[in-house]
């Protein structure tokens, strides 16, 4: 984790702070260095017109389009919009095997680093509702569950 700074509210902290969380996460595929395990960083993404994901994987063999993001906070709460933006990438970034014809999209997934405390994996399944995770021995919940 990055030197504490005076300020840390600053947006330069926020970014390296979603900056190291990403590329941790890009190592920890890079580094098992055999085939069907890899990843590329997009950064830039969430902004501008051009839609993308934060990394982009292959996890032995499954393609996932990975939105990373690290909060200090016990929960995290991600807007519609977000998710919206990463399924639309996934729905277009297709693939498809030219021996079989077989067509290939990655998975959308939120990967949130809680900083100090660990990592929550969430596939997105419904952009159009928000998604609430709390760090609490990896609870997680969506908005959705919480009215029941």
């Amino acid at each position: 984790m990055p030197k504490r700074p005076s300020r840390p509210a600053s947006r330069k902290y926020r970014f390296r702070i979603g900056y190291e969380g990403e590329y941790y996460l890009m190592k920890k595929f890079t580094e098992k260095n055999r085939p069907g395990f890899y990843a590329v960083r997009t950064p830039g993404s969430g902004t501008g017109k051009v839609i993308k994901p934060d990394i982009l994987a292959v996890d032995d063999g499954e393609l996932y389009a990975i939105e990373v993001k690290s909060t200090n906070r016990e929960f995290l709460y991600v807007k519609p919009e977000q998710l919206s933006r990463l399924v639309t990438f996934s729905k277009l970034f297709e693939v498809r095997c030219k021996e079989c014809g077989h067509k290939i999209n990655p998975r959308p997934v939120l990967a949130i680093r809680f900083l100090g405390r660990g990592w929550v994996f969430r596939e997105v399944e419904d952009p159009t509702k928000p998604i609430f995770v709390r760090y609490q021995e990896h609870e997680e919940r969506t908005t959705e569950q919480q009215e029941q």
